[in-house]
C-alpha cells in the first residue's frame, strides 16, 4: 500500500514515520525547505503538491494548515482517494457543513484526526461508560494543558484555544458520554503571553457544559504548564469514577506526606498520544481496505465545532449560550 503525506511540518513528519512502519510513503509539501528536510530525514523524492501524488497513492494524510483542509479533502475525494485529515476539517461551521454535504456525493472515506478516539485508554473509558460501569454519569472533567505554547506564527490560522486546543476535549467528551452538549458557559484569560491577546485569543480557558441528559462537564485548558503535558478525562458516575491520563506520568505533584513525585512527564501531545497516532494510521489502512468502519467521519467534527463556537460566544457575551447548528 502507498500512502501520501501532504504537509511536512512536525505532525506531518510524525504521521510519515508511523505510515512508514506499515506502508510505502509518498511525500509532498509546498515549502522547498521542508521538502529538503523531509527528503534527508525520511528518504525518497518529495513532491510539491497533493495533485502530484494522487495518481500514485491508495490513501492520503493531510497535515497542512487548517484553512487548506476543505479544498484538499475535496481534491482527493474527487480523485477517489481516501483521506485522513488532521482536525478540524474547517474552522467555520458553514464551511464545514457544506463540506459534509458535498462529501455525501462520493463513496470515498474521509477520516478526521481526532486521535483520542483511537487511544486505548479513551476507548476503554468509553466502553465502560456505555456499558454502565460508572452508573449514571453525573460529571465529566477534561483537562488539556500544553507544556509549552505553540510558536506565535501558528496563532493567526489556528482558530484559537477553543477551536484548536479544546476541540479535542469537546469531541472526546461527547463521544465518551454518548450525548450532545446543549449549553455552555465559558471564560478565557491571557496570563502567559500578550501575543494571545494581540490575536484576540486566550492562553487559559475554562468551560462548563450541560449534556442533554443533565450531566455536567468541566473543561480546562492552558497553553503553558511547565510541569509537563497534561491531558486527562475523568468520568464521575453514581457508582464509580474512571479516568484516562492518570498514571506515573501525570504532571501533578502531591503535597500529601510520602506521596511519590511523577516518574516522568510527557513533553507534548505527540508523545502522550504516540500509541493513538499509530493506531489511527493502522485503522486508516483498514478503512481503505474496507475491513473497518470509519470511527471519525467528517460529520463527527460538526458537534465539536458547534461547542467550540458556543464557547467563543459565551466568552464574548459573558453569559450561558445554547449549542446549536446555526
Amino acid at each position: 500500500m502507498r500512502i501520501g503525506i501532504v504537509g511536512l511540518g512536525r505532525i506531518g513528519v510524525m504521521h510519515a514515520r508511523n505510515v512508514a512502519e506499515q506502508a510505502e510513503l509518498v511525500l509532498a509539501d509546498g515549502d522547498p525547505a521542508r521538502r529538503a528536510a523531509a527528503a534527508a530525514d525520511l528518504g525518497g523524492e518529495v513532491r510539491s503538491s497533493l495533485h502530484e501524488v494522487l495518481a500514485e497513492v491508495d490513501g492520503v494524510v493531510i497535515a497542512t494548515p487548517t484553512p487548506t483542509h476543505p479544498a484538499l479533502i475535496r481534491q482527493a475525494v474527487q480523485a477517489g482517494v481516501p483521506v485522513l485529515c488532521e482536525k478540524p476539517a474547517a474552522l467555520d461551521l458553514g464551511v464545514l457543513t457544506e463540506l459534509v454535504q458535498d462529501l455525501k456525493r462520493y463513496d470515498v472515506p474521509v477520516m478526521m484526526g481526532f486521535q483520542r478516539r483511537y487511544d486505548p485508554a479513551y476507548q476503554e473509558l468509553r466502553r465502560r461508560v456505555v456499558a454502565g460501569g460508572t452508573g449514571r454519569v453525573q460529571i465529566v472533567r477534561s483537562t488539556s494543558n500544553d507544556r509549552r505554547p505553540p510558536h506565535p506564527s501558528f496563532l493567526p490560522g489556528s482558530g484559537g484555544i477553543w477551536r484548536d486546543l479544546l476541540i479535542h476535549d469537546f469531541d472526546a467528551l461527547a463521544w465518551v458520554v454518548g450525548e450532545r452538549v446543549t449549553e455552555v458557559h465559558a471564560a478565557g484569560s491571557v496570563l502567559v503571553d500578550q501575543v494571545y491577546a494581540d490575536h484576540g485569543d486566550a492562553d487559559t480557558a475554562t468551560a462548563t457544559l450541560r449534556f442533554e441528559g443533565g450531566a455536567l462537564g468541566v473543561v480546562t485548558g492552558a497553553r503553558r504548564n511547565g510541569q509537563g503535558y497534561d491531558c486527562r478525562l475523568e468520568v464521575f458516575g453514581a457508582e464509580a469514577t474512571l479516568a484516562t491520563g492518570v498514571d506515573e506520568y501525570t504532571p501533578v505533584v502531591s503535597t500529601e506526606p510520602g506521596a511519590p513525585a511523577p516518574a516522568g512527564v510527557h513533553d507534548g501531545f505527540m508523545g502522550r498520544f504516540a500509541a493513538a497516532y499509530r493506531a489511527e494510521v493502522a485503522h486508516f489502512m483498514h478503512v481503505i481496505r474496507g475491513t473497518a468502519d470509519n470511527l471519525t467521519p467528517v460529520e463527527e467534527g460538526l458537534h465539536a465545532l458547534e461547542i467550540a463556537l458556543a464557547c467563543e460566544r459565551a466568552v464574548a457575551e459573558r453569559r450561558p449560550v445554547k449549542v446549536t447548528s446555526d
